[in-house]
């Protein structure tokens, strides 16, 4: 829910075509996070979970796009439209709810790829901080984001303690992606999946992650 919602919906093109802060905030090339840090949309997983579908609602067959790649900005989400427009590629992100609505640039299946470290190994050395299990949901304002998470444990030298709940995490995305520690090598999509709201459409989403050790975020409600 994290990177669905704090950047994928940055990665959307039609968000940032026509606004100069957002298109310069989300310029190729830029670097964003480590190395290790690789995101993708990808409506053509199979077999089918929550957002994969054959082709968008413009007849483009849908497809892997990396939207961050060793921790580079190398991609966004097209239609035909804002493809043309900002002369790059569509990328099968065209999507209406039904026959009558326009189709609009939206996400299919989001993801953080696996990373190279051991997830058994995630807390190793540290002292005090919050494991965050789960989503109820979050809003972004630009490169500011919050979301909830279902419920949380207090990590407490290197091992999980007690039960936490209404934990809130807050900060600007591209700190927080550059204060990404460690990627685990532990990745599931969230087969159930959901729905996501934009435009006055729903569309069907998913998403995926391993663990990720990220320092210095600023959580609330604990």
């Amino acid at each position: 829910v994290f990177i669905h919602e704090a950047f994928g919906h940055l990665s959307e093109a039609d968000h940032i075509e026509d606004n100069p802060q957002a298109r310069e905030m989300m310029t190729l090339g830029r670097r964003f996070g480590p190395e290790f840090l690789n995101v993708i949309d990808d409506g053509s997983v199979k077999p089918d979970i929550r957002g994969t579908i054959d082709y968008d609602d413009e007849g483009v067959p849908a497809q892997k796009t990396y939207l961050i790649k060793e921790g580079v900005l190398v991609g966004r989400l097209h239609s035909r439209e804002t493809a043309g427009k900002m002369g790059e590629k569509p990328t099968g992100n065209a999507r209406a709810q039904d026959f009558s609505f326009p189709p609009i640039v939206r996400m299919t299946n989001t993801a953080i790829e696996a990373g190279p470290h051991p997830a058994d190994q995630i807390f190793d050395g540290i002292k005090e901080g919050v494991y965050a299990i789960d989503a109820y949901g979050g809003q972004t304002e630009l490169e500011n984001f919050s979301f909830s998470a279902g419920y949380g444990y207090m990590i407490r030298d290197g091992k999980i303690a007690e039960l936490v709940r209404d934990v809130v995490l807050q900060g600007n995305l591209f700190q927080t992606l550059a204060n990404i520690e460690q990627i685990g090598d532990d990745f599931v999509w969230d087969r159930a999946g959901g729905y996501c709201g934009k435009g006055g459409q729903r569309a069907k989403t998913s998403e995926g992650s391993p663990h990720i050790r990220i320092r210095d975020v600023i959580i609330a409600g604990v």
